[in-house]
């Protein structure tokens, strides 16, 4: 009689927080909370780098400090004027500190949204251009859709990336943003099966819309878990991108929880929220993938 083998437990994958959970805080006092709440890594904004420098920490030591709290930096953000030509709200500026930033910290990704009515060849174009730029120091471009952006759906965000085509680009899937934008599992999941999702982040939706999507989306979203995003669903539509393949590593997860009542506590309860949440649902995907009959 043949006996099968016991399958490989399910990874819970590693946790991060993202760069805009805490946007307010300065560098020193988020690496000090993320670390202290159990996160292996952390996302930074330009705004970052110079609170760094201005809290006295050398630019050759922001890796060292970050690595000292048992830190990586898994991805930089936000671009948003990344397709235009000219060097308007300083965004080459902006550009530019990040992918230094990138060169000092080893971060992956640097992520990207569009807000602009822009027309589809100058949006490519500049796509094109970034991507291009950002493979020079090893990067990769997440794009994010928003629903109340100018880049609003799924759809929309995988057309850029397959139009352009850089090897180096993906999606990011933001549990908030797709509930809110009306997308579906099976797109996620064709999203997934095709290599394209570069990182998943977790937060979690109120029962029903604000009027401002956007005033919702940047001050009252809910922990993981806590709200109505069928996040356990979703994850599964996510799996092959969270297990990655030999062609495509395994996206990266973080929390993303933009809420006014989630830091008004401030930083290390923030912390200790995120993670716990965000733990508990990566926990309960990983136990529900290793139940018998699977």
């Amino acid at each position: 009689m043949i006996q099968s083998q016991p399958t490989a437990p399910v990874r819970v994958p590693p946790l991060h927080l993202s760069a805009l959970t805490l946007k307010t805080t300065g560098f020193a006092q988020r690496v000090r909370a993320a670390a202290s709440a159990g996160y292996a890594g952390i996302g930074l904004g330009a705004a970052d780098y110079l609170s760094a420098r201005r809290s006295g920490i050398a630019e050759d030591d922001i890796r060292g400090y970050l690595s000292r709290a048992g830190l990586e930096v898994v991805e930089l953000e936000f671009l948003r004027d990344w397709w235009t030509d000219a060097d308007v709200r300083g965004t080459r500026l902006e550009e530019d500190i990040l992918l230094h930033l990138a060169d000092l910290t080893g971060a992956q990704q640097i992520n990207v949204g569009l807000f602009d009515v822009v027309p589809d060849d100058v949006v490519r174009r500049g796509f094109e251009r970034l991507c291009t730029r950002a493979a020079r120091h090893g990067l990769r471009i997440g794009v994010e859709f928003m629903p109340y952006a100018e880049l609003r759906t799924l759809t929309a965000a995988r057309a850029l990336v397959e139009d352009v085509g850089a090897p180096n680009s993906g999606l990011i899937l933001d549990a908030w943003h797709w509930h809110r934008s009306g997308g579906s599992l099976e797109e996620v999941a064709a999203a997934a099966d095709d290599g394209l999702v570069v990182s998943v982040q977790l937060c979690d939706a109120l029962p029903e819309p604000l009027a401002d999507l956007r005033e919702e989306g940047r001050h009252h979203r809910q922990l993981p878990g806590e709200g109505v995003v069928d996040l356990q669903a979703w994850l599964e539509a996510l799996a092959p991108a969270l297990e990655g393949s030999s062609a495509r590593p395994a996206a990266t997860v973080a929390t993303e929880v933009l809420s006014d009542a989630v830091v008004a506590d401030g930083a290390g309860e923030a912390c200790r929220l995120t993670f716990d949440a965000g733990r508990r649902v990566l926990e309960a995907f990983a136990d529900r993938r290793d139940a018998p009959g699977r």
